[in-house]
């Protein structure tokens, strides 16, 4: 599992679990993550038996000579200049090293052959070493032609992970998308310098899968691409995952709320927030479908919508027994449903309240209970009404009002 510090927290929680309650499995989980991790999770893993931490700490010399040798190995003798240019300029990082090697390669430093590689001195003078990863994958990202460098470019909008046909729909609406051949070819060029790999199978029928090779190297070329053509990139890449996603358009509703966002279209953001926190919800991913609608919430102005979000927001709330802030969530859904006019809501809400005190507070329920169905004894029947006296049914047989209930 590579990268697991951007992992929701469902799926953090999936992968202890799956070691506290099935350990009889010959499972071997190897997990790769930034310390920020630990900022999120600092006592991840700790105190589990199945659970063993190893640190890695950044090369000595002596093994980033060993890492140079050993990308070198075909040249017939790497230069001492050029093996102590690039150890010092690594500071240990072995993926700045190999990228460092990769940019000598395409600045002609380093002349790959079929049996011996060759090393040019003379061209070394006239490269300018970058002191940073972000400098080397800028330079590499420099010396691309411009056509792949744009291709690279509009995947980086998508994300790590993307898919050829959404190149090509970014393309078309850029104005730019002649060609079909053209993208295949490029991104066989792109897999060829190692900036990117494929994947076997792919999400979306008819596409092809793609993934940056490390999440640096995509922050890097998503910087590179000019502002103003960014929103207009996320709101093409939003409409191509809202025709092309089917029935699994719940599981990347919030992808899609994340680019229709990036793409200043708050309302549709707001709507696949909403989409996505109620897929979350009923997976009971429940801190995920908080997440959802309080973006839902910041993206979204109408009254209408803004209550069906309060309603989903409250229900996640107290899933997550923070009742308190659901009870002044839900309070907030009925005042804007009352608003609104919407009997049939409020009753709902009601009802998905009342259910918070059962066991803590029996009479409150018994109170909010009352206090719904006096505010709909007027209102016209409908099912939010009748599933609020259902819950009022229960409460009264809970509190031994046997004739009441």
């Amino acid at each position: 599992l590579e990268d697991i510090h951007w992992g929701d927290d469902s799926s953090l929680d999936m992968v202890m679990h799956l070691g506290e309650f099935v350990p009889q499995l010959p499972l071997l989980v190897v997990s790769a993550a930034r310390p920020a991790l630990f900022e999120r999770r600092p006592f991840w893993g700790e105190g589990q038996a199945f659970h063993k931490q190893l640190e890695l700490h950044p090369l000595s010399k002596r093994e980033s000579r060993q890492l140079v040798a050993e990308i070198l190995q075909l040249a017939e003798e790497i230069p001492s200049e050029l093996r102590e240019l690039v150890v010092s300029g690594a500071e240990g990082n072995p993926f700045y090293l190999e990228e460092l090697v990769k940019m000598l390669i395409e600045d002609g430093v380093v002349i790959p052959g079929e049996e011996t590689w060759e090393i040019d001195l003379t061209r070394l003078e006239q490269v300018d070493i970058p002191s940073t990863l972000a400098g080397v994958l800028q330079a590499r990202l420099d010396s691309l032609p411009g056509y792949e460098r744009a291709v690279l470019q509009q995947a980086s909008v998508v994300g790590r992970l993307f898919w050829d046909r959404i190149v090509s729909y970014i393309q078309s609406g850029d104005g730019d998308g002649d060609d079909p051949q053209r993208i295949p070819l490029a991104l066989t060029s792109l897999r060829n310098r190692e900036l990117v790999y494929r994947h076997e199978e792919s999400a979306f029928i008819g596409a092809v899968e793609y993934l940056f090779k490390h999440d640096v190297l995509r922050e890097v070329t998503y910087e590179s691409v000019i502002k103003r053509l960014r929103k207009t990139y996320h709101g093409l890449v939003a409409e191509w995952l809202i025709a092309n996603s089917g029935d699994r358009i719940g599981e990347y509703s919030g992808l899609i709320g994340e680019h229709a966002h990036l793409a200043g279209r708050e309302e549709l953001a707001g709507e696949y927030f909403k989409r996505a926190g109620d897929a979350a919800l009923a997976s009971f991913a429940n801190t995920e479908a908080e997440e959802y609608y309080r973006q839902a919430l910041n993206s979204t102005a109408s009254a209408p919508s803004r209550a069906d979000i309060l309603l989903g927001l409250g229900k996640a709330l107290r899933q997550l027994v923070r009742y308190d802030q659901a009870s002044q969530v839900f309070r907030e859904a009925i005042e804007l449903y009352k608003d609104l006019g919407n009997s049939d809501q409020v009753g709902h809400v009601y009802a998905n309240w009342t259910p918070i005190y059962l066991l803590i507070d029996e009479i409150k329920a018994w109170t909010i209970c009352q206090e719904g169905l006096d505010l709909l004894a007027d209102s016209e029947d409908c099912p939010g009404y009748s599933r609020l006296l259902a819950e009022s049914g229960k409460f009264a047989m809970w509190r031994k009002l046997y004739e009441e209930a």
